[in-house]
């Protein structure tokens, strides 16, 4: 079997190279013995830019042109409005406050989260998604919402607690499902870069410790990229209408 001619198997190899770089950049710090949080974040998104242009280059050599990977304008739609707002509630648990906290490593993070945003959704929203639709369009939104959920497993390599990383994934995959209707909806990758960076510059930015308020806010996002799974889903695949049985000629 050619590679090139699998779909699945191509994915789960773009899925092994979004997980390259982040790992690269955890083994020099670990190496390095690097304690400084700015300097943490700047090599992460050294990392990560690194990985923005090798998937740059993938997509100019592939099959498809960059607009057929969503490298398009869209429009602004009512359903922007829940999310803006969703992402904004985690700011009532409070800033970070945490060493090394101070604005160049504000500035690094932003452009870290940038970085991130573009190159995981270059590779999950982009040449995932792409390479699945060949499989079906139903096949392309969960299968690299799946993909993007399973890529989170990573952190358990850095030590990370299992049940947190449980968590990551599964919101992971709720949110990756959701971004993958945006594309399929809009035809536009550039609002789920968007949001993606956002939502991890918020993250980072507001107070991550475990209690009440940071667990609800938590199942709120949740319950919020249900709803709008469901929403988009709805959207894309409407029911088939049934035959009115009384009255064939009409359908309800």
């Amino acid at each position: 079997m050619k590679i090139k001619n699998s779909p699945i198997l191509l994915s789960i190899l773009f899925t092994l190279l979004a997980i390259v770089f982040p790992f690269i950049a955890g083994v020099i710090i670990a190496v390095k013995n690097i304690s400084s949080l700015s300097f943490i974040v700047l090599i992460q998104f050294i990392a990560f830019a690194v990985g923005v242009l090798v998937t740059l280059w993938i997509m100019k050599k592939s099959k498809f042109s960059f607009q057929d990977f969503g490298f398009r304008k869209f429009k602004a739609e009512a359903w922007m409005a829940v999310i803006v707002v969703s992402e904004l509630v985690a700011f009532f648990n409070g800033i970070a406050d945490q060493d090394g906290f101070s604005a160049q490593y504000v500035l690094i993070l932003l452009l870290f989260v940038i970085a991130v945003g573009l190159f995981e959704e270059f590779i999950f929203r982009g040449l995932i998604f792409k390479y699945l639709s060949a499989k079906g369009l139903k096949t392309a939104i969960i299968g690299s919402s799946i993909l993007f959920g399973i890529g989170h497993l990573a952190h358990l390599a850095a030590g990370q607690d299992f049940l947190l990383t449980l968590l990551q994934v599964v919101f992971a995959c709720l949110f990756g499902l959701v971004c993958a209707e945006i594309v399929a909806k809009t035809k536009s990758i550039m609002f789920p870069i968007i949001w993606h960076a956002t939502h991890d510059f918020i993250a980072f930015l507001t107070d991550s410790e475990p209690n009440v308020l940071s667990v609800s806010i938590y199942i709120f996002h949740c319950l919020v990229l249900i709803g709008l799974a469901i929403y988009f889903w709805r959207a894309l695949f409407p029911k088939k209408a049934v035959m009115n049985l009384k009255n064939p000629e009409s359908y309800v």
